[in-house]
């Protein structure tokens, strides 16, 4: 006798029974699911920066601290206070008194200064007089020695190589010992007081050390090596000049009297 089919109820108890059977026994045979490990990667491709490194990690499990990218020093002004100032103009290539620039030969009213590069002290003129006296500093050039009328006259001995031009009849030097005995005595002390004056000051201070209105005393040799005053007289006798101050082979101040 052919075997019957078991009811429909009997079936449904047994199929979910059926399931987790088969369900089970997949999870048992991991042999036919690929493992991470075994499955071959593309050595050309990248890390995901998601991701930390190992040396990233530090010794208690959590991220090192970034490292600090450490900031250049700017080296210290070289020179003091008028070492810095002088550095400065150079950069700025002239923003003092003598800022401008003019071709060889321009005509300059009096009371202007001009920086004239590029020309060969043999055309300045004649060379006239210096400072120091006992060596090569600045130096003067006339550019029509022999006459009294205002002409171009030239100073050399700069730190740009470029000649300062002015406009006069006669130019003098004066140094740093002349300009205190005129300005610290009993008649100076009355008289105002101008930009030279104040740039005076500041040098004195920088090379002396010394207070406002106090001699350079000791230093003065020093002092002296490069600092110059220079009087420009639009014509012989006249009681107008133009007073420029000199040091450390720049123009530091210009004033007219």
């Amino acid at each position: 006798m052919a075997p019957t089919a078991p009811p429909l109820r009997a079936l449904a108890q047994i199929l979910p029974a059926l399931v987790a059977t088969l369900a089970l026994a997949a999870c048992e045979t991991p042999g036919e699911v690929p493992r991470l490990s075994e499955v071959e990667l593309d050595e050309s491709a990248g890390q995901s920066a998601a991701l930390p490194s190992e040396a990233e990690l530090s010794d208690e499990g959590g991220l090192r601290a970034a490292p600090e990218t450490p900031v250049p020093r700017t080296a210290p002004p070289q020179g003091g206070l008028l070492g810095w100032l002088g550095g400065q103009a150079a950069a700025a290539k002239g923003t003092g008194p003598d800022a401008r620039q003019v071709p060889f030969g321009t005509a300059l009213p009096h009371g202007e200064i001009a920086r004239v590069c590029g020309v060969p002290e043999r055309r300045l003129g004649v060379p006239v007089a210096q400072y120091p006296e006992t060596r090569r500093g600045y130096v003067l050039y006339d550019s029509r020695p022999g006459t009294t009328a205002p002409r171009a006259l030239y100073i050399t001995g700069f730190d740009d190589g470029c000649a300062r031009q002015v406009t006069g009849a006669l130019a003098l030097f004066g140094d740093p010992e002349l300009h205190e005995q005129l300005r610290y005595g009993l008649a100076g002390r009355s008289l105002p007081k101008g930009p030279v004056d104040g740039a005076y000051e500041t040098v004195k201070a920088e090379v002396c050390g010394v207070a406002p209105g106090r001699p350079c005393g000791r230093a003065m040799r020093r002092l002296a090596r490069d600092t110059a005053f220079v009087s420009v007289y639009p014509a012989f006798g006249s009681a107008s000049y133009v007073n420029l101050l000199l040091h450390d082979g720049q123009v530091v101040a210009l004033e007219q009297h």
